[in-house]
């Protein structure tokens, strides 16, 4: 790719990509809808701007959502997502192919699910189904996403980029450019607020941008932000399972855990785990979330409990289950959703509570099949 002619046709080509990317399943939003009038003009601007490294990010829409739990997020405009999603594109599948597998989080074939099988998996094996005693290390870092370095974060960004394009050339420039505006933007500056500043009220300063020092922190929610997590925790992820040597653990995010039969070995692997990432990653493991625990007790991880031999829905699964079906104006989407998500797990009382729809009663509980491993929702109206 050496003519300027097939470096503009890749170029658009992969824009093109990342836009149908960007709205998938977001048609309907008014920010989409508006762009989708200038897409064409739009996207050979934004060709354009990347070709000359003249591509600089729009302002923020800054806002708080408190469910599950009360967060600040920094929604990049629509045409700098197409962007996010053309570098994602470029960069993710040689990051993918050297994760570990226990990493789960925003990873294709992954997720919630799969990371609570995986922990069910390494806990059985260590217990030997349950027939001698293992033990869990659960640990979380303070303020993961508003802590992290952003020079350390590039630097870890751009060791990935050298080895995947060692011969540098044009799509490797694009990436190296787009990396260094993306981590060193500052979403802060000129945030339009959706939302009153005294929705902040209540969140801890640890968990907001506008308390951080200049260089730290970044924006929740992009799909970068996502990317980079999983790029800067794979030291994380590699220290445990290869200098450590834990064949049992995973990670999710910020939280991850080791399941080992030894209790002491896992006191002694906080202190060692507590130094790396002070010293190597410039983070902080949270001094209030850290559970060494017996695993047949019961272990929660991702909305589930973990039981011997059963699984269980978490007290937030339940509580958020009620309070959709209880509301009449609950959608049949999100109705299928959860009616998907419980059809995991083995409780025999999941959910007893009504709900009025149209004038109608119906009655959600759980029931198991003869000869199915799991409980499942049923929704009968009358």
């Amino acid at each position: 790719m050496h003519a300027p002619d097939e470096r503009a046709a890749w170029l658009s080509k992969e824009l093109g990509k990342a836009y149908v990317d960007a709205r998938r399943g977001k048609t309907k939003k008014p920010e989409v809808e508006k762009f989708d009038k200038i897409a064409k003009s739009e996207l050979v601007a934004l060709a354009q701007e990347i070709h000359t490294r003249t591509y600089t990010p729009r302002p923020s829409t800054a806002f708080i959502v408190n469910k599950p739990i009360q967060r600040e997020i920094f929604a990049a405009a629509f045409r700098d997502r197409v962007v996010h999603h053309f570098l994602f594109n470029q960069v993710s599948s040689w990051w993918d192919a050297r994760f570990i597998e226990d990493n789960y989080s925003c990873r294709l074939g992954k997720g919630t699910l799969y990371g609570i099988r995986r922990l069910n998996h390494h806990i059985r094996s260590v217990s030997r189904n349950y027939t001698r005693p293992a033990y869990i290390l659960k640990l979380d870092f303070q303020g993961y996403f508003m802590s992290l370095e952003r020079k350390k974060l590039y630097s870890r960004a751009m060791w990935g980029l050298n080895r995947q394009f060692p011969d540098k050339g044009y799509a490797y420039q694009l990436c190296k450019f787009l990396w260094k505006v993306i981590i060193f933007n500052d979403p802060l500056k000129e945030a339009v607020f959706n939302c009153p500043r005294s929705a902040w009220k209540g969140l801890p300063p640890s968990k907001s941008l506008f308390h951080q020092p200049k260089g730290r922190g970044i924006a929740i929610g992009n799909l970068t932000s996502q990317l980079l997590s999983n790029i800067y925790l794979d030291q994380l992820d590699r220290f445990v399972t290869l200098e450590l040597g834990f064949k049992h653990y995973g990670r999710y995010v910020d939280d991850f855990y080791i399941v080992s039969s030894d209790k002491n070995e896992l006191v002694e692997a906080t202190r060692t785990i507590e130094r790396y990432v002070e010293d190597q990653l410039a983070l902080k493991l949270h001094p209030h979330k850290r559970h060494l625990q017996e695993c047949s007790r019961g272990v929660a991880f991702l909305g589930a409990v973990v039981y011997p031999f059963r699984l269980h829905p978490g007290k937030r699964l339940k509580r958020n289950l009620l309070a959709a079906l209880s509301n009449p104006d609950c959608s049949k989407e999100t109705e299928a959703s959860y009616r998907g998500l419980v059809k995991h797990y083995k409780h025999k009382k999941l959910l007893g509570g009504l709900k009025l729809r149209g004038g109608t009663i119906t009655v959600c509980f759980a029931w198991r099949q003869p000869g199915n491993a799991w409980w499942q929702l049923l929704l009968v109206t009358r």
